[in-house]
């Protein structure tokens, strides 16, 4: 079992039943490559290749949080919330994938296309960025962990 099926099977385990949706394609990882700009690091790409995303949200104990099928993904720029250029002007061009809760706050990746990476931030619109994690496979277990770091800083 890879790592993608592993996180697949976990996601499944700290979510309601249909939570977790079927994988997506290779055609389809590589339109969204295309479309983005980016190339998604190995963690990433096994995870969708076991599963696009999640329907609902993880269980509340679980992080509340719900990662995006890929058709869902877009600009940081192009999100109403939270596209405040003075508050995060280094991540206009990180692409949303995941939320908290309903939206009620988004995860943005930032890709680095030398060195096929991937950071994680928690954007708002209220306070400035906050990174969450340095890797996707960080992030998913911080997320199955309920992890104080994919919160927003209390002083914020």
């Amino acid at each position: 079992m890879n790592l993608g099926e592993q996180f697949a099977e976990a996601l499944r385990a700290a979510s309601p039943e249909g939570a977790v949706r079927p994988p997506a394609s290779d055609a389809t990882i590589r339109q969204i490559e295309t479309e983005f700009g980016v190339r998604l690091p190995k963690d990433m790409a096994w995870f969708y290749r076991a599963m696009d995303g999640m329907n609902w949200p993880t269980r509340p104990d679980n992080g509340w949080i719900r990662i995006w099928d890929l058709q869902s993904w877009h600009w940081v720029r192009d999100e109403p919330s939270v596209n405040e250029e003075r508050l995060y002007p280094d991540l206009q061009d990180a692409i949303l994938l995941a939320d908290h809760c309903d939206s009620s706050w988004f995860y943005a990746a930032m890709f680095s296309a030398a060195h096929e990476r991937v950071r994680i931030y928690l954007v708002d619109g209220l306070r400035p960025a906050k990174l969450v994690a340095d890797t996707f496979t960080a992030f998913v277990n911080s997320t199955l962990a309920d992890a104080a770091d994919i919160y927003p800083d209390e002083a914020g």
